[in-house]
């Protein structure tokens, strides 16, 4: 799990290029129903079966996802909680995981989830420091 979690913090440091904090009064978009800081943009992480799944901060600086169902169309919204002040990164060829998830957090530090291989996610674990 210790390699798991330096490559990681390896690869998060490389992804953070470019990680903003969102201005002080951030704009509103709409998506779907969501309402998201327009500045953190709608990351999108594909699934192993071809489907999409999105993911934005929400005003609450919450990560919020969405996916769609069978017929096709999109799902709600829904909360993965953390308080973010990035975008979303999304990160996949790792071992353990379809690919991971990961945000600066309001501590400044580096944030994760991994999503498995059977469509579980883990809890947010903290990878370090942002430099």
């Amino acid at each position: 799990m210790n390699k798991i979690k330096s490559a990681l913090v390896a690869a998060a440091v490389l992804a953070s290029v470019g990680v903003m904090a969102a201005p002080a009064h951030a704009s509103e978009c709409k998506r779907g129903g969501g309402i998201y800081i327009c500045e953190y943009g709608v990351t999108t992480a594909k699934l192993s079966d071809g489907r999409r799944q999105e993911f934005i901060i929400g005003l609450d600086r919450a990560v919020w996802t969405r996916w769609p169902n069978s017929s096709g169309s999109w799902g709600p919204w829904i909360s993965m909680g953390g308080l973010a002040q990035s975008k979303v990164f999304i990160q996949y060829d790792l071992p353990a995981y379809d690919f991971i998830i990961h945000v600066v957090g309001n501590d400044g530090a580096r944030w994760y989830r991994g999503h498995d291989r059977n469509g579980n996610w883990t809890n947010w674990d903290h990878l370090g420091a942002t430099p």
